[in-house]
């Protein structure tokens, strides 16, 4: 008996022993997708039906997706610089006037300390976006939301696969940043194909639109001529946005594919998200992004994939784009970031049977609330933006979301009415006092005097496309 139970143990140790170097002596790849202004129910997974993204949804079902993830901000460029800090706007300082920044690590710098290399590629660029890269591109064109004959997804995961396949015998961390969806008003001949298609009888004012005159701001025109539009006008441009989804997905798919084929997949951990949603509500004066906080423009998707290594799943947690940072740190086997404010979404498997599945889940998450700032732009009736005088504060709870703007309070429950159409805050007074004073001590940084953007920031908002 002892003679075979010694046998049946070595055959264990063998069959463990490929398993064995898949740990911390060959750290993975990582790639971080990141896609300006894609809603989170704008993929199958989230309730897009008919689903207009098959290529990301089947890798979100490969791996770890959460349903409940929240961007900090509602507009790109305090949201990215969170993304790839981990700390708020109030922090950071991008997008947050009157404030001038912290101390604060990057993700990129986080890997390239490691002995990773790490390459960026996106469509926008600050300086802080590109600290700790050895490679940083620029794929768009001087116009920044591209030309649309020449620039695109397609160019940006073209130009970020080709580094990839580089092997210099070191593992790498990349960034992939595109415009492609947030830039549906542009006029593509794509995106107005796949809508025609979708609404054939559609002749109404919006069948050739296109924001082609881009020396002036994109974002006022783009958001004159949605708070004009009525019902079968806003149909057609969620048409053309869906159409800005089929042509992404169309690249991620291809991108999967090329790492694939260079022997990369198994090896690789695969992040997606967005910045911030988009919205398309005129009767509620929300189009658009930037100057507010419902969730249309802040619950975004997020979904991580390492074949092999990571149990595929659905999270319900509430969880912030702030934790993507420290999740992928984790996975890598990196040392914990102090200067990461978000925690990490997985856990490492330590059972007896690790070896022989998935070496990290999802991790049991506390409660614990997001939150959300915006500081640059504030919302008019008219659905135009002007420059924020002091922040607007947005608190998520598991079931509530509390928006603060000055002595104006707007309280919305989350599962009864999630397109957040009916404020709560004078019919539930005591729920909107508890959370607001939850808010103000959890943002205690962010209540600063305003003061609006000063002249660089303008100048950058300009660059940007918000204002004129």
């Amino acid at each position: 008996m002892r003679r075979r139970f010694t046998s049946i143990a070595l055959a264990v140790a063998a069959l463990a022993l490929p398993f064995a170097g898949c740990g911390r002596a060959q750290p993975p790849n990582v790639v971080l997708i990141v896609v300006d202004s894609l809603r989170a129910d704008a993929l199958g997974p989230h309730g897009s039906q008919p689903s207009v993204s098959p290529r990301m949804d089947r890798l979100a079902a490969e791996g770890l997706r959460f349903e409940r993830a929240i961007a900090p901000a509602s507009w790109n460029l305090p949201s990215l610089t969170s993304l790839v800090t981990s700390t708020y706007p109030w922090v950071h300082g991008q997008g947050a006037p009157g404030s001038a920044g912290a101390d604060v690590a990057t993700l990129a710098e986080a890997f390239s300390r490691a002995g990773y290399r790490t390459g960026g590629f996106a469509e926008v660029t600050w300086p802080l976006l590109e600290r700790g890269f050895g490679v940083f591109e620029t794929t768009a064109g001087s116009d920044l939301f591209g030309d649309p004959r020449g620039n695109s997804a397609a160019k940006t995961f073209g130009a970020a696969l080709a580094w990839a396949r580089k092997d210099e015998g070191r593992p790498f961390f990349l960034l992939v940043h595109t415009y492609e969806v947030h830039s549906y008003f542009l006029g593509k001949p794509a995106h107005h194909a796949f809508a025609r298609k979708e609404l054939p009888a559609y002749q109404g004012p919006f069948r050739d639109w296109g924001i082609r005159d881009l020396s002036k701001p994109a974002g006022p025109q783009v958001i004159d001529a949605l708070m004009k539009a009525d019902v079968d006008d806003v149909a057609y441009v969620r048409a053309l946005y869906r159409g800005a989804v089929v042509e992404l997905d169309a690249e991620v798919g291809r991108f999967a594919d090329g790492l694939a084929q260079a022997g990369l997949d198994g090896r690789t951990v695969l992040a997606i998200t967005s910045t911030n949603g988009e919205g398309f509500r005129p009767d509620l004066a929300r189009v658009h992004h930037g100057g507010r906080l419902q969730d249309d423009v802040l619950h975004v998707p997020l979904f991580l994939r390492w074949p092999g290594h990571l149990a595929p799943g659905a999270s319900s947690a509430l969880v912030g784009t702030l934790d993507v940072a420290p999740t992928l740190v984790r996975l890598a086997g990196l040392p914990d970031e102090p200067l990461f404010a978000g925690r990490p979404l997985v856990a490492a498997d330590t059972s007896l049977l690790s070896r022989f599945r998935s070496r990290f889940a999802v991790r049991e998450l506390p409660e614990k609330p997001t939150l959300a700032e915006e500081a640059t732009f504030r919302v008019l009736p008219s659905g135009r933006r002007e420059a924020a005088t002091a922040p607007q504060l947005a608190l998520y709870s598991e079931w509530a979301a509390l928006i603060a703007d000055g002595d104006k309070i707007q309280l919305y429950d989350l599962q009864a009415d999630p397109g957040q159409e009916k404020d709560l805050a004078t019919k539930r007074p005591e729920v909107a006092t508890a959370l607001r004073e939850q808010l103000q001590r959890l943002t205690a940084g962010a209540l600063r005097p305003g003061s609006g953007p000063d002249a660089a920031q303008l100048e950058q908002l300009r660059s940007l496309g918000y204002v004129q």
